[in-house]
């Protein structure tokens, strides 16, 4: 029998070694591959939303502004000066930046934009199209300059249609009909032949916080849980009190007051004080001025005093 040396298996080792490494070799491209798409899938998405956050700025301008825009372009640094942009929002992950050129369709009259990025490093066709189909709305790109296509070949314009640049290798984004419709927020300013942009659906809560500087206030009801100050007039149909000094409360256009209560107060004076029913005092009825007995007086009826203050 033939005796088995140790050393006998080395060389299936080294093929054993061998054949790994050949499988090794043959995986690693497919796996750095594999790594590579999914960082770009990442780096387009980031694309995506970035254009998106730009497009919904775009929607808010032009809702805000439809009745005075006609054509007109827009870029990012308009959009953060007016608000609709943060300070902080810049370039894209491939070093984009925006420009919109707005205009109003000849036949239904309505506004369309389209946007177009600038500057930066060019996105191959690729790229290009995987970005646009993840952009919400129409989303699209450039393969050529000025020459528009929508994702999955869904719509097709020219830059030079808007006034703007489209160069290729840079994604688009095009909006018309309801997109640019006017925003559901209150406007602040008033638009013309639109008074209904300026009007309230809904009730307002302030949260304890303050209206100011109001010309005038409108409306039916009123109440409040603590005082009512006025610096004027309080004017009930065509009367009211209102306060020229700091002691006496007057009426409005010296109108009457009348009541089925009962009116109280340290002292009342008056030129004329007349009762319908019983006149009565809980102390004493003082007349002060005298009368001389035998002459005549008149209406007849009255009652006063002489000077030694007998009653006459």
């Amino acid at each position: 029998m033939k005796k088995f040396r140790h050393d006998d298996d080395k060389g299936f080792i080294l093929l054993e070694i061998l054949a790994g490494l050949i499988v090794i070799g043959i995986a690693t491209p497919m796996i750095y591959s594999e790594i590579e798409d999914w960082l770009n899938e990442q780096l387009y998405q980031s694309a995506a939303l970035h254009a998106d956050e730009y497009n919904n700025a775009i929607k808010n301008y032009v809702a805000d502004k439809t009745s005075s825009l006609s054509s007109k372009t827009i870029t990012v640094n308009e959009l953060i000066q007016q608000g609709y942009l943060n300070n902080g929002f810049s370039r894209s992950p491939f070093g984009h930046s925006y420009i919109t050129g707005i205009r109003k369709n000849n036949l239904s009259g309505r506004l369309e934009a389209l946007t177009c990025t600038t500057g930066g490093q060019d996105i191959k066709e690729d790229g290009l199209r995987r970005i646009a189909g993840q952009i919400n709305g129409l989303g699209g790109f450039m393969l050529q300059n000025n020459s528009v296509t929508g994702a999955f070949g869904g719509w097709t314009d020219l830059g030079s249609n808007y006034q703007i640049t489209c160069n290729k290798g840079h994604i688009a984004m095009r909006m018309a009909g309801k997109d640019l419709e006017e925003s559901d927020r209150l406007y602040r300013y008033s638009v013309q032949g639109r008074p209904d942009l300026n009007r309230m659906h809904t009730g307002i809560d302030m949260n304890n916080n303050s209206i100011t500087n109001i010309n005038e206030a409108s409306g039916k009801n009123a109440r409040f849980s603590g005082d009512v100050t006025s610096n004027r007039w309080l004017h009930p149909n065509g009367g009211g009190f209102t306060m020229t000094d700091s002691q006496w409360i007057r009426a409005v256009n010296n109108k009457g007051i009348t009541t089925e209560g009962e009116l109280k107060g340290g002292k009342v004076s008056g030129g004329t004080v007349r009762s319908e029913g019983r006149l009565s005092t809980g102390e004493y009825l003082q007349l002060d001025k005298t009368a001389t007995a035998g002459t005549s007086c008149s209406p007849d009826g009255l009652v006063g005093r002489d000077s030694t203050g007998a009653i006459l």
